[in-house]
């Protein structure tokens, strides 16, 4: 295509305004021996893979260890599958979220079987009867791990490389995501760019609610005459669906701390919150993340059952700036997970786990 011309299966589509939104697809990192051996990618449940899982494995190896992985190896290892992952980083969830989340959930994962394997490296992948035998370099150790499938799940990159995008003079950073203004305009001014072929552009992330809702603003921007709008992702909540859930939103500790926050920060165990006891399920925690000084909230994460419905009170109250207090004045259901926030807001001025079930 040309700046102004697109051509699809030999037809060629003049317009005013384009829009690019031509999604990701799976990492498939270089490893020896792969082009040789069955694998399936993080997709492996979609239309896009080329392989269809038709019965349950025996056992998996799962390359990478983000969200995407976590959830399809807790989801196996429940329906009976053997599941190994393997992690180039020294934990579970290092990048974007609190250092609790990823021992805990590491914590989870082992109790139900799921082998973790931290610092390391799968250097080369073979066949071996009827399956795949990976080498896998562990700390500078040589091991060898044996499963009947091999999963990658090692994240996601742009599908910009499949559209002769450079014909137009679209920019591009080091990792192929179009860059984007705060309308979601390329750099070429007519041309308007969303969802993941963005990818963390703006501040935004690969994820659908993302991706739906910037989509709406550029297709806005770029086709109507009306003002422009801009893209704000302040606030973006996120869920991991694990059981315990993961739910997240604003800033980590270490985030605040680098914008220039005195911070107080605390993590309060699930034990302490009525409902958790009621369900008879206290896995997890709750941490509020606030200015010291403010104590404005910037960042919210929980580790619990329903922590990915939790999170929206705490993502509508960073969308209106609101304190400690607000959390702890605003009346709760009782009980209810959602007491969690109130819980940890209380936690700055009082020791929860000496009041009663609904003192202040």
């Amino acid at each position: 295509m040309d700046e102004h011309t697109v051509d699809v299966d030999g037809q060629r589509l003049l317009g005013e305004k384009i829009l690019i939104a031509t999604a990701s697809r799976p990492v498939v990192p270089q490893i020896e021996g792969l082009d040789s051996v069955p694998y399936l990618t993080s997709d492996l449940l979609t239309s896009g893979e080329e392989q269809e899982l038709r019965e349950l494995p025996r056992s998996l190896v799962i390359v990478g260890a983000g969200y995407v992985a976590l959830e399809l190896g807790q989801m196996f290892r429940r329906f009976g599958s053997e599941v190994t992952l393997i992690e180039r980083g020294a934990g579970l969830l290092a990048l974007g979220y609190e250092p609790e989340v990823g021992t805990s959930i590491a914590a989870y994962l082992e109790s139900e079987g799921v082998r973790i394997l931290t610092r390391a490296q799968v250097h080369s992948v073979r066949k071996v009867d009827e399956d795949i035998l990976a080498s896998v370099q562990i700390e500078g150790e040589e091991r060898q791990v044996r499963a009947e499938r091999f999963v990658i799940a090692a994240g996601r990159r742009p599908n910009s490389d499949r559209i002769a995008i450079e014909r137009a003079g679209v920019e591009l950073d080091e990792e192929g995501a179009v860059r984007v203004d705060e309308y979601l305009r390329t750099s070429v001014s007519h041309v308007f760019a969303a969802r993941d072929v963005i990818g963390r552009e703006v501040a935004s992330q690969m994820a659908t609610p993302v991706g739906s809702h910037d989509g709406g603003i550029a297709a806005h921007n770029a086709l109507s005459r009306e003002n422009p709008r801009r893209v704000d992702h302040r606030v973006v909540p996120r869920a991991i669906f694990l059981d315990p859930q993961v739910a997240v939103v604003g800033m980590t500790e270490q985030q605040a701390v680098a914008a220039g926050h005195r911070c107080w920060c605390r993590a309060v165990p699930l034990s302490v919150v009525p409902r958790a006891g009621a369900v008879r399920d206290t896995r997890g925690f709750v941490k509020l993340v606030a200015d010291r000084d403010t104590t404005e909230v910037l960042g919210a994460t929980l580790v619990s059952t329903n922590a990915a419905e939790v999170i929206h009170e705490a993502a509508m109250a960073l969308r209106f700036h609101a304190k400690l207090h607000d959390f702890i004045d605003l009346l709760h259901v009782y009980p209810t997970m959602a007491e969690a926030l109130k819980i940890g807001a209380i936690s700055r001025f009082k020791d929860p786990a000496k009041l009663s079930c609904c003192a202040e």
